[in-house]
């Protein structure tokens, strides 16, 4: 038992050593520590006052059909019902009608939306009107030089011929082409805004990004737009399609009824004095083909009818519920934190240095005795 407690009272006691002779190295070593942690201080004011400024702007909306009766849903369930997906049973035959706004990021994502909002016009405070894609190209300036395409355009692009023009302006009619210079400015577009879909409450929020904060301000708003839009064909593709569809059957058939009904009419009139059994059979035969035609019609005039209010009902309209506005304050760069962290790193590099260094020049010492 006392041998026990020896054991237990010298493994403490070397342990109390190690700990005081690690902190003895590092007050040692406390004019490196101060010396490092200076340097890295200095560091990071430079880096936090070099950081780019960011403004964020953001706005919060739901979309909302007519038909509020499919919301029964809580959380996203309402808002696909309303939107996005309808979770009724009866209407899960026209389930294709609807999309999930879990989707709406991708939407966002995707080249041809980007396309069209770099095609978009802002305005700045000088009253200048330029797209946005005009901007990023002054704001990216010659960062956007890539010298492997400028060699290769003036030593090999010499070399071709104007064939490859013609058959790439043919191949391009037909296919979603992106040029090198939209390629690279739509992936500096998507690190200007962000769309959020907030499951738990149902909302969307779209943020948006630049150093100038009115230019934020509408980016947020152009991309709002445009996903509303975006949301607004996807969510009446079909019901469109289907409204064109009974309009244009409505539009021949009532051509056609109208042929029939001037041929009844003349029918009767060239036969008014007429009233044998052949006569009779014929206007008989004509009268139920004009009636046929006609509730032909008036069911099409009917589907067409429907198709209309069913259009007004299924376009989502959108309530805002929180309103872009001009951000007043940078959202970005964090100097105090950035000062910090390279404080923090500049301790923990230093005090790892004293801490290993003797350890493992003595390592080093016995690989080479060894």
């Amino acid at each position: 038992m006392k041998d026990n407690q020896t054991n237990s009272y010298n493994n403490l006691e070397e342990d109390s050593i190690d700990i005081i002779a690690l902190l003895k190295t590092v007050w040692n070593g406390k004019k490196i520590i101060i010396k490092t942690t200076a340097m890295f201080f200095i560091i990071g004011c430079i880096v936090a006052l070099l950081s780019p400024t960011v403004y964020t702007s953001e706005t919060t909306f739901v979309p909302q059909t007519s038909d509020q009766n499919s919301s029964a849903s809580k959380g996203l369930g309402s808002l696909a019902s309303l939107a996005g997906i309808n979770l009724n049973a009866e209407a899960s035959s026209s389930i294709d009608n609807y999309i999930s706004p879990m989707l709406y990021s991708r939407i966002t994502e995707s080249n041809e939306f980007l396309i069209t909002l770099l095609n978009e016009n802002i305005i700045k405070l000088n009253g200048n009107q330029l797209s946005l894609k005009d901007y990023l190209l002054e704001d990216e300036g010659w960062f956007n030089f890539n010298p492997i395409g400028f060699i290769k355009k003036y030593t090999i692009g010499l070399f071709k011929t104007d064939n490859n023009e013609v058959i790439n302006s043919e191949i391009t009619e037909r296919y979603n082409f992106i040029s090198d210079e939209d390629f690279s400015l739509i992936k500096s577009l998507r690190s200007k805004f962000l769309v959020e879909t907030v499951e738990k409450d149902g909302y969307i929020k779209v943020f948006g990004y630049d150093k100038d904060a009115l230019i934020s301000t509408q980016i947020t708003t152009l991309a709002t737009k445009l996903l509303q839009s975006r949301i607004i064909a996807l969510r009446t593709n079909k019901i469109k399609a289907q409204l064109i569809f009974s309009k244009e059957q409505y539009d021949l058939k009532k051509v056609e009824f109208e042929k029939l009904q001037n041929k009844l009419a003349e029918f009767k009139d060239s036969n008014k004095n007429i009233s044998t059994a052949k006569f009779m059979a014929e206007l008989q035969k004509l009268e139920s083909e004009y009636q046929l035609q006609q509730n032909i019609l008036t069911n099409l005039a009917s589907e067409y009818n429907n198709n209309k209010i069913k259009l007004n009902k299924d376009t989502p309209i959108f309530s805002v519920l929180d309103e872009v506005s001009v951000p007043n304050e940078r959202s970005e760069p964090k100097r105090s934190l950035i000062a910090l962290i390279w404080v923090f790193l500049g301790v923990v590099l230093s005090t790892g240095y004293l801490l290993v260094k003797e350890p493992l020049a003595e390592l080093i010492k016995n690989i080479k005795e060894a």
